[in-house]
């Protein structure tokens, strides 16, 4: 891979203060907009009125699992609490704390540093966190995920929730999914089959170095051959409990930067928002077909 010195990388990072200070929250990459307001500053007399006074309820859901040893332990709640920060400030949204402890696939479980809770332990856990918020008056919940292994039992708590709230809205979305891999390949940021998508690949490493490239070292990794790809960019699922000889990240890493993150992010900051304003527009819509 290229020689990329610890140096420029820091740098390349250190000028994008829109999306470096998504702490603040961000109002597209071009500007940065006021903090979103987060439930874990409300104070006690605020508690009453809350679900009055913000559009829905924003949580965040993410991992402790390792990305290969270039990128920090955190990557996915790095990433997933920079973008629901940013998306939480412009739709209006109380923003919960990240949901950190959760269940990783066991390909990584095995890797030093990932951190794996069951999944029915997982869904049961995500059920009481949707119900805590609905019994503060939330009506509208958005669950934003950053991990893929969240997927399957945050569906499920969500489907449990609704079944017993009748007057409530919940909607689950991943970030990635709004940056597709052909997209990625025809904008030329990646240039892999799968536009750099693949975990701890360049994609996901630049994207975590938007918003911490002090925490990304590509130095400490090189580029792989891509994966095979069973179904012919069709969606599947594959679980393996030991991947041999697979050094916990994919792709091509060289390719990552803070530049291409701050790209992706916007992109999928953008249309997240855009099916959020959606969500709360059509009230009368009955759901996933």
């Amino acid at each position: 891979m290229a020689n990329i010195g610890r140096r420029g990388f820091l740098v390349a990072g250190l000028g994008a203060p829109a999306l470096l200070g998504a702490g603040q929250g961000g109002a597209g990459v071009a500007g940065i907009a006021p903090s979103p307001r987060r439930f874990d500053e409300l104070v006690g007399f605020e508690i009453a009125d809350a679900a009055a006074r913000y559009a829905f309820a924003l949580l965040p859901t993410g991992s402790l699992e390792y990305h290969g040893p270039h990128n920090p332990l955190g990557t996915d709640s790095i990433i997933i609490s920079g973008i629901a920060e940013r998306v939480a400030a412009r739709a209006g949204a109380l923003l919960f704390p990240t949901v950190r402890f959760t269940n990783c696939p066991a390909h990584t479980a095995h890797f030093r540093g990932t951190l794996t809770i069951r999944p029915e332990v997982m869904t049961l856990y995500f059920e009481d966190i949707l119900r805590s918020i609905l019994h503060l008056a939330f009506r509208k919940v958005f669950v934003l995920n950053g991990h893929d292994g969240n997927i399957g039992p945050a569906r499920g708590a969500v489907s449990s929730v609704a079944h017993g709230f009748p007057d409530v809205a919940l909607m689950f979305a991943s970030w990635w999914e709004f940056v597709s891999g052909e997209e990625m390949k025809q904008l030329g940021l990646f240039h892999q089959s799968n536009g750099g998508h693949g975990h701890g690949g360049p994609l996901e490493t630049s994207v975590v170095a938007a918003f911490r490239p002090d925490l990304v070292r590509l130095d400490k990794a090189h580029d792989l051959p891509e994966p095979p790809d069973f179904a012919d960019g069709r969606p599947y699922y594959l679980e393996k409990d030991v991947a041999e000889g697979w050094p916990g990240y994919s792709g091509r890493v060289s390719e990552a930067s803070p530049e291409r993150g701050r790209k992706v992010v916007e992109l999928s900051e953008n249309r997240i928002v855009k099916l959020i304003e959606k969500w709360l527009n059509s009230p009368n819509e009955p759901g996933s077909w």
